[in-house]
């Protein structure tokens, strides 16, 4: 034990302190290190302010003593959640927390699995805790505090070491947010939609925003954000967006095929969890013909691609675009979601009597018995109202949706009106090794036929089947899924045909993201999960059905947010430009479409970006003209998100636009 009572005060007023910041950078570092995107933060000003405002909080206790000890380990307890938090998002979903994930917290809770934890910053994040706290019970028994002062100095003291450490805190951070601010002001940027300032005032690419202000810059922000959610819209900003609405307004598109579907029924199929690999001539005979090219008005779309998480994806075709700071179950509780440029608005408009969205589970899953009624549906169905002997809402326990839709088809087509329905498949969701009685006799002929299936596999496709029997499993039970989907989808298009209505009715199918539960997409298709650039992970099926247009294999790159310009110019369905962020898959303005997501990048099916600042050349046919071409259209997608995020911020078509 130290003798020297100054030494003593020396170790406690100043060793407890240092240490704090010690192990806080340490933690910093490791969430850096995990998630691979360097080492500290750009602006590791953040970091240090908010520190020394955790430092002044804790000078108001007795260094090192046990309140101190608690409080100190609470401050870094958060940080170590946050660490494993963004590690495992990232591990499975390429994504970080922010605050608006709070609202899918029992859909978090169900979708887990313990195989998405990542180990490794788990003990790695709980060494470096427990080692703080060790640390601090052994210095806190090993030294003693022996200069006494009086109450009124002691408080006098502590008092101003809080004031002048929050001061300080404070300072640091606007500091270095005056520091991004003039660097955008004086630096040559990429385009001020992309500059390190809009970057802070939106963090719009949360990896990035991460890399950039760090855990505790970037948390602040975030914070700041969702607790001054909606607060009244200033004149300058509604002028701004009712400006850019009134250029894009009343836009209808110009293609070959422009109108070939007025006046039609609209079917939607979003494939839960479909892959590339989905799709094959043994189990999924009937998607299989539509693959080829060798159905009769349906186009395989074979530069397709996606990845978002499903209510995201399943929200783009609604509306051609999504709001990249909180959930719409967010807005829709706090602001309001008031969405007259929804498809289901523009279809109602145009005069379809029944515009009804269908799912096979729970329809409060991602709450869209409420979101998707504020999103323009007349009716929400679930597996609540269907009548099927053997439902279960237990997760994994998955109906078929074969059932489901047999169940429903009365509803889902309609024999007298014209109708929309939406529908979200859900049996090949995942995880795949759980039992499902449902699915046996699918999963017998998987095994009866497995030996065709690996001829076809390795013949004709380069994807690479599991040598392991767990995982070779697990694949083989994703693939009697598979099976079903294929029925369902017969099924409609076989009712279509039976009540007469095929060649007045519009179908699109597409699938949500790729196959992740035990990392399965990565195994069939043999890429590594470090190289995230590696589009081909995201390349999935979309098939658009319209009697009129030519069975083929359609080459042309689109992604999700391609999908409902691309309906609007089949029906003729006019729409605001300006709120749409793709362009219809036939209009010669489809050479303009990058695909954005905040799980998977920046690209097209041959540039990749993760930032803008870093291009990634996927073809050798790339010129610099294609990728001064593609920096322009990223610019474009981030103006027009400009306007999308301040229409949600504030609900503006629900409280200033003018009606």
């Amino acid at each position: 034990m130290l003798k020297s009572g100054v030494k003593n005060l020396y170790v406690r007023e100043w060793i407890f302190p240092l240490m704090f910041v010690i192990f806080a950078l340490m933690l910093e570092m490791t969430n850096f290190l995990t998630l691979g995107i360097g080492v500290l933060p750009t602006y590791l000003i953040f970091d240090l302010a908010v520190i020394f405002m955790f430092l002044g909080i804790l000078f108001l206790m007795k260094q090192g003593g046990k309140a101190w000890i608690i409080v100190a380990s609470f401050f870094l307890f958060i940080q170590v959640a946050l660490n494993i938090v963004n590690a495992t998002l990232f591990g499975v979903f390429g994504d970080v927390f922010n605050l608006s994930m709070i609202n899918l917290g029992t859909e978090g809770v169900n979708a887990f699995k313990f195989e998405f934890l990542n180990f490794t910053s788990i003990i790695i994040n709980l060494l470096i805790f427990g080692l703080f706290i060790g640390t601090s019970i052994y210095l806190n028994k090993t030294t003693e505090m022996t200069i006494q002062l009086t109450k009124k100095t002691k408080f006098t003291i502590l008092l101003s070491i809080f004031i002048g450490l929050q001061s300080i805190g404070l300072c640091l951070f606007n500091a270095q947010i005056d520091v991004i601010r003039v660097q955008a002001e004086n630096e040559e940027q990429l385009d001020d939609t992309f500059s390190d300032q809009a970057m802070w005032d939106n963090l719009f690419l949360k990896t990035y925003s991460l890399q950039l202000f760090g855990t505790y810059g970037f948390y602040v922000k975030n914070l700041g954000d969702f607790l001054l959610s909606g607060r009244n819209m200033s004149e300058e900003d509604q002028e701004y967006v009712a400006q850019a609405l009134l250029k894009g307004d009343n836009y209808t598109s110009t293609s070959e095929y422009s109108g070939i579907g007025e006046g039609d029924n609209l079917i939607i199929i979003m494939l839960e969890s479909f892959d590339s690999f989905s799709i094959d001539p043994i189990y999924t005979p009937f998607l299989w013909q539509m693959r080829q090219g060798n159905y009769d008005g349906a186009q395989y779309m074979d530069s397709f691609y996606a990845k978002n998480k499903t209510n995201i994806s399943e929200e783009i075709s609604i509306i051609g675009h999504i709001a990249n700071n909180k959930l719409f179950s967010y807005y829709n509780k706090t602001v309001g979601l008031t969405t007259p440029y929804s498809l289901p608005n523009l279809m109602k408009e145009d005069g379809a009597n029944e515009v009804n969205f269908f799912h096979g589970y729970l329809k409060s899953f991602y709450d869209r018995q409420n979101v998707n009624v504020s999103l323009g549906f007349n009716n929400v169905y679930g597996l609540e109202d269907c009548t099927l002997p053997d439902k279960s809402s237990k997760f994994n326990d998955w109906i078929l949706d074969s059932d489901y839709i047999n169940n429903m088809i009365d509803l889902f087509i309609p024999d007298d009106v014209r109708f929309y329905s939406q529908y979200t498949t859900i049996s090949t969701h995942g995880a795949y090794d759980y039992k499902n009685s449902r699915i046996q006799d699918n999963l017998d002929y998987v095994n009866d036929n497995f030996d065709k299936y690996v001829e076809y596999v390795n013949n004709y496709t380069n994807l690479q089947l599991p040598t392991n029997e767990s995982e070779l499993n697990k694949y083989k039970q994703f693939k009697a899924f598979t099976m079903d989907t294929d029925k369902m989808v017969a099924y409609i298009f076989k009712t279509l045909e039976d009540k007469n209505l095929l060649d007045n009715t519009t179908v699109v199918m597409y699938a949500d993201h790729n196959a992740y539960y035990s990392d399965m997409c990565y195994g069939i298709k043999g890429i590594s999960k470090e190289k995230f650039y590696n589009t081909e992970i995201n390349h999935l099926p979309c098939i658009i059905y319209n009697d009129e247009l030519p069975a083929m294999v359609n080459k042309t790159f689109c992604s999700t947010y391609d999908l409902y310009p691309t309906i609007c110019d089949l029906l003729s369905l006019s729409y605001n430009q300006t709120l749409a962020q793709g362009n219809s898959i036939y209009s010669d303005d489809i050479v303009n479409s990058v695909f954005v997501s905040s799980l998977s990048g920046i690209y097209t099916d041959k540039i990749f970006t993760s930032n803008v600042k870093d291009i990634v050349k996927l073809d050798n046919s790339v010129t610099d003209e294609d990728v001064n071409k593609f920096v322009d259209n990223v610019m474009n997608y981030y103006e027009k998100q400009k306007i999308i995020e301040l229409i949600y911020d504030y609900n503006y078509f629900g409280r200033y636009a003018v009606r």
